[in-house]
C-alpha cells in the first residue's frame, strides 16, 4: 500500500541528500551521475510488471494498489489548430506499456520490482 512505500521513498532521499551534505562539509568531491529515464518508463509492460509482483508475493493491498494502478487506463491524443478553433481528438486506445507520469508510485512501479 501507498502508506508502506512513501515513508520509505522519504527516509531514502533523506539519506541521500544528508551523505552528500555531510562530505560537502567535509570539503570531500561529490559526483553524481544522471540519468534521462523517460524512455524506461515508456516501455513498461503491465503484464510482465503485475507478474514481478505476484512472483515476489505482493500481497492484498499492495497488489491491489499497483493493479488498479496500471490496468485499465486509456489515453488519447488532442490535436489544437493553433490558427483556429478546431480541435481534434483521436480516438481512445488503452495503454499496455508505460507508466503513468506525475506521481509518487511511477519510480516504484518501474525499478523497485
Amino acid at each position: 500500500m501507498a502508506s508502506e512505500i512513501i515513508p520509505q521513498l522519504k527516509k531514502t532521499s533523506f539519506k541521500l541528500i544528508n551523505e552528500i551534505s555531510l562530505a560537502l562539509n567535509n570539503k570531500l568531491t561529490v559526483g553524481g551521475i544522471f540519468c534521462d529515464l523517460e524512455k524506461a518508463f515508456d516501455s513498461v509492460n503491465h503484464d510482465i510488471q503485475l507478474s514481478k509482483c505476484e512472483f515476489y508475493e505482493f500481497r492484498d493491498k499492495t497488489n491491489a494498489l499497483l493493479r488498479s494502478y496500471l490496468s485499465d487506463r486509456y489515453q488519447r491524443v488532442v490535436i489544437n489548430n493553433g490558427f483556429s478553433n478546431n480541435t481534434t481528438f483521436s480516438e481512445w486506445g488503452k495503454i499496455k506499456h508505460g507508466v503513468p507520469q506525475g506521481s509518487i508510485l511511477g519510480p516504484f512501479s518501474s525499478y523497485s520490482i
